[in-house]
């Protein structure tokens, strides 16, 4: 007797080859048999007829990290049939703490999950951070990195300025026993304080850490506009010289002089990979980033965290310097949008474009977002137009990459709801598998799926995941290839997909006709 059986259905297995038909049956939260099962017992049989059975998702790159302490549910990724998140990318993790560090990582953190404020923040170090969430509770499984803005912040403030050789031991330390309680590797945030503060040297060092415990180096480079392939180099560099494993995160090349430059950089990490240096990266099916309404103010004016960047931009001889500069560098004003700000008084704007808004207030676009930064305190996103279709495509199609959606898992209702965030929270892996495969012949069903699993649970080490073989973790998704659509636009981000139809995490049913169990069986994951 199975718990559940999926019959008729068209397999692809992550690995891969070509779908083929086949019956899947689960006992015990594991993947107990794959063939012909007609006369299987089974509580629940599934009907897979027309439906593409395939691994559940691993989201290689979200920022989840405090959205599912706000709601445990995953609403928006677990309707997309994602199973696996790995948090603490772009070196943004919440842990680990130290007693006057945990108010500025509290503050500058609201960006990424509105509601977060209301946590207990109870935890100092990294392993009690992912107790917290498993004693919460998740609805899928969690991959933990521990970011460098918080090794750094522990271990030195928000100076800017290179670490001294005391200071890269404290972070060292603080890395060592953040991989002791289970995190996965370890991720840089190089265009983000006190993270781009660093140089070379400080994460080569760190990364000789990583290698005791068999870490990855997940890197948000240091810049992908004018400086991408320099910043490519430099990721490549640090697992090369510390000897591990290199993730890059949404791989992009910005601005419209910059298009086309993704050709070069991943000729780069082909050629590391010809020298035996492990170089990956993922990328999101959009030409849209986003990230805080600050990413405008140049980051020497974030020394010393939200005060200090708070006191400059209140300074009118400072603010001018920064606006020139910010000026000087060309941006594309009617390109970038304002998705979510903590103001009351400037909540009308959300959705807006910094000309329109500009317009509104009688000021420039520039002294636009400058005003709009300092009226919240630097609680303020923004969503930005600069990257190529063409590029888009062409790193989905690369050997190299994965998927990733740099999202996070939200909802359309609770705190979770707010602002009009990228639609890439709701509907990066259904747009895969609708505009890239379906519609755009850009990658065969087989190969995206295999993006989305099988290579991701081989970069990560996750035996148990990734695959449809017996004996392996019962993550499914079932879903109707020739429906399986995005909802969430630009303009209402806010929409679940369709033609996901059943999402299994660990056995446990989680999505079952589209709609959410209720159920919360994930597992937050801890290397070795």
């Amino acid at each position: 007797m199975y718990d559940v059986v999926f019959e008729g259905c068209t397999v692809v297995d992550g690995s891969g080859g070509r779908g083929y038909a086949a019956d899947v049956a689960v006992q015990d939260g594991r993947i107990a048999a794959v063939g012909n099962l007609a006369h299987a017992e089974a509580d629940r049989r599934v009907s897979g007829t027309g439906k593409v059975l395939a691994p559940g998702f691993i989201d290689m790159h979200t920022h989840s990290d405090l959205p599912l302490l706000v709601n445990p549910r995953a609403e928006s990724k677990i309707r997309q049939g994602v199973t696996t998140e790995v948090i603490g990318n772009c070196g943004l993790g919440p842990a680990p703490l130290t007693e006057k560090s945990r108010a500025e990582m509290r503050e500058s953190s609201t960006f990424l999950a509105k509601g977060s404020e209301e946590l207990g923040w109870d935890w100092l170090r990294f392993g009690d951070y992912l107790n917290t969430m498993a004693d919460n509770g998740v609805a899928l499984n969690v991959v933990p990195l521990v970011g460098h803005t918080a090794l750094r912040m522990a271990a030195m403030g928000m100076d800017r300025r290179p670490a001294e050789p005391a200071e890269i031991a404290h972070q060292q330390q603080l890395l060592r026993e953040s991989l002791e309680d289970g995190a996965f590797g370890m991720s840089s945030g190089l265009i983000y304080p006190p993270s781009a503060y660093s140089d070379t040297e400080e994460l080569v060092s760190l990364a000789s850490v990583l290698h005791e415990f068999g870490g990855h180096y997940f890197s948000h480079i240091r810049g992908e506009g004018d400086t991408l392939l320099r910043a490519v180099a430099e990721a490549i560099e640090v697992g090369e010289r510390g000897n591990v494993s290199v993730q890059i995160a949404h791989h992009k090349a910005t601005g419209k002089h910059n298009w086309g430059k993704v050709r070069e950089a991943t000729g780069y990490s082909e050629r590391a990979q010809d020298r035996n240096v492990d170089v990956n990266y993922d990328v999101y099916p959009y030409t849209a980033g986003s990230g805080g309404l600050n990413q405008v103010v140049p980051n020497w004016a974030k020394e010393g965290g939200t005060r200090g960047l708070m006191a400059r931009l209140q300074d009118s001889a400072t603010a001018a310097m920064l606006k020139a500069e910010t000026d000087a560098e060309g941006r594309e004003w009617d390109k970038m949008f304002l998705v979510w700000i903590q103001n009351e008084d400037f909540k009308q704007f959300e959705g807006q474009a910094m000309t329109d808004i500009g317009e509104s207030l009688k000021m420039s676009p520039l002294d636009a977002a400058y005003h709009l930064i300092v009226a919240s305190e630097d609680k303020a996103s923004m969503l930005h137009f600069a990257m190529s279709e063409d590029d888009v495509a062409y790193l989905l199609s690369h050997p190299l990459g994965m998927v990733g959606s740099d999202g996070s898992s939200l909802a359309p209702y609770g705190p979770l709801s707010q602002g009009v965030p990228h639609p890439r929270n709701y509907g990066t892996f259904p747009r895969v598998l609708q505009v890239y495969v379906r519609e755009r012949n850009v990658l065969t069903l087989e190969q995206a799926v295999h993006k989305m699993t099988g290579a991701c649970a081989q970069k990560l080490g996750l035996p148990d995941k990734g695959l449809i073989h017996s004996g392996l973790d019962a993550d499914l998704v079932l879903f109707d290839p020739a429906t399986v659509t995005e909802n969430a636009t630009f303009g209402d981000p806010h929409q679940y997909p369709t033609g996901i139809e059943l999402v299994m995490v660990n056995g446990e049913i989680v999505v079952d006709g589209g709609e959410h169990t209720g159920k919360l069986p994930g597992k937050v994951l801890r290397k070795n």
